[in-house]
């Protein structure tokens, strides 16, 4: 079994640890308004990069006990036919099940089967690609059904139909260029299962070597992509793209009400969109059509903000710089593509 070395070169994380605490104490100190108080720090910026790096640990640590205890084969066993004819391994239906319930642990099982040389590149981004679909969907579908119907009506519904219709087709597709595109997977042997470890009592010490080891590296990314992206935020960036992105889509294409409504969705949070559309469906402002194609529009907006905010230091962190990015626009540029095509019929044939 072939296992990929990780770079260790320090270079690049020293680099950006240096740029990011630079900014910090440049924000702290240097700062004429003393926007960072010590009340903000811990409240936006230590205990958020607290429970990320516990959420990275936990799910690095799950992949490694997965991956070393042979338990991926029984757990891809749940959706095999599935995964079989879609001519992907155990490996990616180990992290397709796992997506389910954890992106994080998700992605640190796709991770760590390609280090180890059990799924190529390509593996790795169609599922990843799959995953972000429907599983990512199902993951927030509770919070996101009772938040939009209860705020939002029969908009909101709608809303989530739409949505849920884009997350389905979104991994369908995956599955059918699977089907095509990959060679057929011999099942008749699997080193994950013909493959036992001798060396049992030396299992728990490897796999708290390989969890330091990742969990190291990981934070070493993550930290301070996660600090410059908090800075970014309190030096108003993301205010100023929303508006932009929101003025420039809205100008034209929705009413005026639809407007505002977007603008709400994107410069405060998600339910401030919702509340809006509900009580501008009550006054009969908008239809229930034209309040849910706005819902959907807003999300488009948001989808990179995001991504760029709440995903980019995680995905840099497990991945790479480049193959992090890389998953992360591809993912986001098909959600939008979907999103938009699935609006589209709906404004038609609703």
């Amino acid at each position: 079994m072939r296992e990929a070395k990780p770079s260790n070169s320090l270079i690049v994380p020293v680099i950006l640890i240096v740029i990011a605490i630079t900014g910090l104490i440049s924000s702290i100190f240097l700062s004429s308004s003393g926007f960072l108080t010590t009340g903000k720090l811990k409240e936006s910026l230590l205990f958020p990069l607290l429970r990320l790096f516990v959420y990275l640990g936990f799910g690095l640590l799950i992949g490694e006990f997965i991956e070393t205890l042979g338990w991926t084969s029984k757990i891809a066993g749940w959706l095999r036919p599935l995964i079989r004819w879609a001519h992907l391994k155990d490996e990616s239906g180990a992290a397709f099940i796992t997506s389910f319930v954890s992106g994080i642990g998700a992605n640190t099982l796709l991770m760590t089967f390609y280090e180890y040389g059990k799924i190529n590149r390509r593996e790795v981004t169609l599922t990843y690609l799959l995953n972000s679909g429907l599983p990512l969907y199902l993951l927030h579908l509770p919070t996101t059904f009772f938040l939009t119907t209860s705020l939002a009506g029969a908009a909101g519904m709608a809303y989530v139909l739409v949505t849920l219709t884009a997350a389905i087709m979104r991994s369908m597709i995956i599955l059918v260029y699977c089907r095509l595109k990959l060679p057929e997977t011999c099942w008749l042997w699997s080193p994950l299962v013909n493959e036992s470890d001798s060396k049992q009592n030396k299992t728990l010490k490897r796999i708290l070597f390989k969890f330091k080891s990742r969990f190291y590296r990981v934070v070493l990314y993550s930290f301070p992509i996660y600090v410059m992206i908090f800075l970014l935020n309190q030096w108003g960036f993301f205010q100023w793209l929303r508006a932009g992105f929101s003025l420039w889509v809205t100008n034209g294409f929705f009413p005026v009400e639809a407007a505002g409504m977007i603008i709400f969705s994107l410069t405060a949070e998600f339910g401030a969109g919702m509340a809006a559309a509900g009580a501008l469906l009550d006054q009969g402002a908008l239809t229930t059509k034209q309040a849910a194609l706005a819902l959907v529009a807003g999300t488009i907006i948001a989808t990179p903000l995001r991504a760029l905010r709440h995903q980019f230091a995680t995905h840099v962190g497990l991945f790479s710089i480049k193959f992090g990015t890389e998953l992360l626009i591809l993912s986001q540029g098909f959600r939008i593509a979907s999103l938009a095509l699935v609006s589209v019929i709906y404004a038609i044939l609703g």
